[in-house]
This record gives structure tokens, sequence and C-alpha cells, in this order.
């Protein structure tokens, strides 16, 4: 009985921490495609203004 009642307190807690670590693998994924569209963004205004000094 003891072990089964371990289990139930376990079993949430293991898919909380899932969970979580799930919401964090996205949310790092979505920083590193933000950063990646404001470098390209930040070239792409770069290149143009070099155009201009021509």
């Amino acid at each position: 009985m003891q072990a089964s009642t371990v289990e139930q307190i376990a079993q949430p807690k293991t898919e909380a921490a899932s969970r979580e670590a799930e919401a964090q693998r996205k949310y790092d994924e979505l920083q590193l495609q933000l950063k990646v569209e404001a470098a390209t963004r930040e070239a792409e205004a770069t290149r143009k203004y070099d155009e201009l000094q021509l």
C-alpha cells in the first residue's frame, strides 16, 4: 500500500517536471529564433546603409 501512495505522489510531480522541461525547450527555441531574426534584420539594415554610403 505504501508504494502505491508514493507512486501516486510521484507521478504528478514527474508529469509536471516533464511539462516544465518541454515549456523551457520551447522557450529556448523561440528565443533562438528571435535572435536569428534580429540578426537577419540588422544585417539587412547594414547592407542597405552601406549601399547608400557608396
